[in-house]
């Protein structure tokens, strides 16, 4: 999830909405991203959602679903103000993986 969270933020990076908006491909790979970190939302464990109550996991989830099966129905605009507000806040306050030192 820390990984596409990452990729959204370098795909909307020194972009302005409209000039993101206005090309052919990098809205459709943002929605991708997007239906990524909503799967990966809906396989969180139950404990894990329950020690961190408010991270968006449901939100994530139902953005993946709106994405993935009503296409037709995305808001670009308003996707592009959860990838950059939401998206970078979601980001900061996902729990850190272990060092990998601390799985020996």
């Amino acid at each position: 999830m820390q990984v596409r969270l990452d990729q959204i933020a370098s795909l909307v990076a020194d972009e302005d909405r409209e000039t993101f908006l206005a090309d052919e491909a990098k809205p459709h790979a943002l929605a991708m991203f997007f239906v990524v970190v909503g799967e990966a939302a809906s396989k969180v464990s139950p404990e894990l959602k329950a020690a961190y109550p408010d991270l968006a996991w449901e939100f994530a989830r139902r953005l993946r679903n709106l994405i993935a099966h009503e296409y037709r129905r995305v808001d670009w605009n308003l996707l592009w103000t959860i990838a950059t507000e939401d998206a970078p806040r979601l980001r900061a306050d996902l729990p850190q993986p272990p060092p990998p030192e601390a799985l020996d």
